[in-house]
């Protein structure tokens, strides 16, 4: 007859093994387990490796390769319409790299 402690060895390791790779799982997704965005995360234990720059107090921002205004919308929090409205002379289908867009007004 098996003791106690054999019986509850194959599903301890079972257990285990399971454990690991849901931590595998999350390290290669990129979670860490907490709810919170990886910037706030970031924040509170300051270490951040980029140069933060408030998205409520940035005036103007610089259309990087690949930007649509929706992208840029997302990115910096002004709606679309704002910024369309902010940028009379900007044509939304043929941003320009490097090409400057205001999104607060004066």
């Amino acid at each position: 007859m098996p003791s106690l402690s054999s019986r509850l060895l194959a599903p301890l390791a079972l257990l285990a093994c399971v454990i690991a790779v849901g931590i595998v799982a999350m390290s290669s997704l990129g979670g860490d387990g907490s709810s919170q965005p990886a910037s706030a995360t970031r924040a509170e234990t300051g270490t951040s490796t980029a140069k933060r720059t408030s998205t409520t107090a940035r005036s103007t921002y610089t259309v990087k390769s690949g930007d649509s205004l929706s992208v840029i919308a997302e990115k910096t929090g002004v709606d679309v319409e704002v910024i369309v409205r902010l940028n009379p002379g900007v044509d939304p289908q043929s941003l320009r790299t490097g090409q400057k867009l205001k999104l607060r007004g004066s």
